[in-house]
């Protein structure tokens, strides 16, 4: 009886590795996908160069040194960055006489993708999500970007503040990019 229950388990075990790479093979693929568009869509969203204005807005180092990350420490990543992104650019960006429907496509793809992470998460246990090693790091992330929203309060959501962020906000899609090639491990 017990060889079998350890037969069943050792099966379950082979199923559930072999469908999570999958899940990571998929995810890789649109992750690196929806990389590409949004970095399109922001390299449209051009205006005037304020070098004057810019600042080190400090993105936490774990983040930018990948060493020996978990896949689902990096999909955790992923996904508070996009959120975070997105909510930057949820702010009024009038000022700046960039193509509304240019963001609004930007913002489309970051909520498209942002749902797509949730659902590849719900297959991470609840208690493997907020560890102990990645807790930390979110908190950073989430330092970093509210000093982006503040810059942007503090600017008066100027053309200029919105071109410095908008250079950070690139930078982060080249972690992005570093982030979703863990995938392929």
């Amino acid at each position: 009886m017990t060889n079998r229950w350890i037969l069943q388990a050792a099966f379950l075990l082979g199923f559930l590795s072999i469908a999570l790479s999958i899940n990571y093979e998929i995810l890789e693929r649109r992750q690196s996908s929806t990389n590409s568009e949004c970095l399109e869509l922001l390299e449209q969203l051009d205006g005037q160069l304020c070098l004057g204005h810019r600042i080190n807005f400090k993105i936490p180092m774990e983040v930018k040194r990948l060493g020996q990350m978990e896949r689902k420490d990096a999909v955790i990543f992923i996904r508070e960055m996009l959120q975070n992104i997105f909510n930057v650019f949820k702010n009024d960006s009038s000022s700046t006489g960039w193509n509304k429907k240019i963001v609004e496509s930007f913002l489309g793809k970051l909520n498209d993708q942002i749902h797509f992470l949730n659902e590849v998460l719900e297959e991470v246990p609840q208690n493997e999500r907020w560890t102990p090693s990645n807790f930390p790091t979110i908190l950073r992330l989430k330092s970093y970007y509210g000093r982006l929203q503040s810059f942007l309060e503090v600017k008066g959501y100027s053309s200029c503040a919105w071109m410095v962020v908008r250079a950070e906000i690139l930078k982060n899609f080249s972690i992005i990019r570093r982030l979703t090639n863990t995938f392929q491990n």
